[in-house]
């Protein structure tokens, strides 16, 4: 079985640690019931915490992690594990003051893989894979939140924030902070095989095979600093459910169309008709969760007046129809 280091992170989430310490102990455990003895030591997934330096790492929400030994000190792996950053709402320059601090571990993962280890990491522990250079002419994913500062800070990636999953060989890098158990699944069935993968995934309730982070996704909360971008942001949030189009946006900040679409674009990622179909899409969302009033009903409060046009809309944001994301995610009385 595999050596794997997991590599904590200052600022993370220290459930991320702790999920992946805990999974490959159910692993061992359901290997030993498989074979009815106890394993030897080559014979189970063995995990061990490092951190930057070797000292204790501080969480996210304050816990203290203690890893084992300092990436200096460990020895080549075969799997890396990376946990997250920072948070996802986190700034372009608190992104850029941290990684500026973390060249020495960008380094060191490099190095792993290149000897190597497969290395994977999810939600913002992406941006290590990418600061070390791993990720260059590959595609990536993060959280969906962190979608314009990857975009700046690597050109050279192919940014799909859609996905929840993406592997290549030796590496994987997952969505959003819960993509991590995605990330251990895939691992204990390369390693230890789909059934392994599918009884711990049954033990401790995960839905196995995952690709799509769209669902969760909300159009708002895209870090940028083009401060009339944001107002045109506002204005938009406010009058999406009416007949509006892209030169009443532009003209709402006195500005002009062209010039209001290059902008926008480069600020949030996207251009404005794209950024208004979110919109209305969330809106639909929330309605779809929260009561149980008919998808047609639904579909004209959000500014549609087509509505095969709007459910095409819907399925190919979220991955799923109406009616399965009001199963999935509605009132529990609610119907299509």
């Amino acid at each position: 079985m595999p050596k794997i280091l997991l590599l904590a992170m200052p600022g993370c989430m220290a459930s991320s640690v702790q999920v992946a310490l805990d999974m490959f102990y159910v692993a061992n455990r359901c290997l030993e019931k498989r074979v009815g003895s106890a394993l030897m030591d080559n014979e189970h997934f063995i995990a061990q915490v490092v951190s930057p330096d070797g000292r204790a790492v501080q969480s996210a929400s304050g816990q203290l992690i203690q890893p084992e030994l300092a990436m200096a000190e460990a020895k080549a792996a075969d799997i890396v594990l990376v946990t997250s950053l920072f948070a996802a709402s986190a700034s372009h320059s608190e992104v850029d003051n941290y990684l500026a601090a973390q060249q020495e571990a960008a380094a060191w993962l490099k190095a792993q893989s290149d000897a190597g280890a497969l290395v994977a990491s999810a939600c913002s522990g992406t941006f290590l894979l990418a600061e070390a250079g791993i990720m260059d002419g590959r595609e990536a994913t993060t959280h969906w939140l962190l979608e314009a500062v990857f975009r700046r800070r690597y050109p050279r990636v192919r940014y799909h924030g859609e996905r929840m999953l993406l592997e290549y060989g030796n590496v994987i890098c997952g969505g959003a902070f819960f993509a991590f158990t995605d990330i251990l699944l895939k691992l204990l069935e390369r390693y230890g095989g789909r059934e392994l993968a599918l009884m711990c995934a049954r033990l401790m309730l995960l839905e196995p095979n995952r690709e799509l982070q769209q669902p969760f996704m909300q159009p708002s909360g895209r870090n940028h600093e083009d401060e009339a971008i944001r107002k045109a942001e506002q204005w938009l949030k406010h009058h999406f459910d009416k007949q509006i189009s892209v030169d009443s946006a532009a003209n709402a900040i006195s500005m002009g169309t062209r010039n209001f679409k290059r902008r926008f674009k480069a600020a949030t990622g996207v251009t404005p008709i794209e950024y208004l179909q979110r919109l209305r899409v969330d809106a639909a969302k929330r309605q779809l969760e929260q009561s149980s009033r008919a998808s047609t009903e639904v579909i004209w409060s959000v500014g549609y007046e087509d509505a095969s046009s709007f459910r095409r809309l819907f399925k190919r944001q979220t991955g799923v129809t109406m009616e399965q994301y009001r199963r999935r995610f509605g009132p529990a009385s609610a119907s299509g």
